[in-house]
């Protein structure tokens, strides 16, 4: 309702610059995924103007990409998902599986963990998908284990994937086995599914503007419930 997404199943709040820097304030937020968690990345460091980008010279689609705020003791981290990946050309060893990063990180209350998994999986067999799902939940489950305050935030896949490599239906396959395989475990699930398909803007995998600000709104309100 006026560009602004109201959920139906969670509270969600607005964030300006200044709660957002707030909220933010000594947090390690590590984000790992595709393009459209990439899309989070570029718009804190943009809508917060005390984070500064850090130029690693690392490719656009791989990453890795930092920024901090050290005023704040603010670190902001996004990295591409291991392959598959269709990115241009980039150095293997920037190539990361989420497993394995959730696996090298201690965790604790400080520490935000984002992810997803989705778009560039459409075109390989749900039973490989299925079991990549399975060793990242195996390392979501042994890191809340040895740091159980450390916040954990899956983000759905979205609509509007409609070309040779994927389309809505495809999408709904993953994002159902991947919402099912962190059942029962202390996750927050964004579901930005309906947030995308439901909105007036022309349909892109990659959402405006509009959108990311409300993924951002529901994000931040996970982290800094009210």
């Amino acid at each position: 309702m006026k560009d602004v997404w109201i959920s139906r199943v969670c509270a969600s709040d607005r964030f300006n610059a200044v709660r957002m820097t707030q909220c933010l304030k000594d947090r390690d937020i590590y984000m790992m995924g595709d393009s459209t968690m990439r899309q989070w990345f570029h718009y804190l460091r943009n809508a917060v103007p005390s984070i500064k980008f850090m130029n690693l010279h690392t490719a656009e689609q791989a990453g890795p990409f930092l920024a901090v705020d050290v005023a704040n003791n603010i670190v902001l981290r996004w990295r591409a998902h291991g392959p598959p990946l269709r990115s241009r050309r980039s150095p293997f060893a920037d190539f990361h599986y989420i497993s394995n990063e959730i696996d090298s990180l201690a965790g604790g209350s400080h520490q935000v963990i984002v992810f997803n998994l989705w778009a560039h999986l459409t075109t390989f067999p749900l039973e490989y998908f299925a079991r990549r799902v399975a060793r990242i939940r195996q390392a979501v489950v042994a890191l809340l284990k040895r740091a159980p305050g450390t916040t954990v935030i899956i983000k759905s896949a979205n609509t509007s994937y409609k070309d040779v490599f994927g389309s809505d239906w495809l999408s709904l396959q993953l994002d159902t086995i991947l919402r099912v395989a962190f059942e029962g475990i202390n996750v927050a699930f964004l579901d930005v599914w309906q947030m995308t398909s439901c909105h007036n803007s022309r349909e892109n995998i990659h959402p405006n503007t509009i959108i990311v600000r409300n993924e951002i709104d529901l994000l931040l309100s996970f982290i800094c419930p009210a």
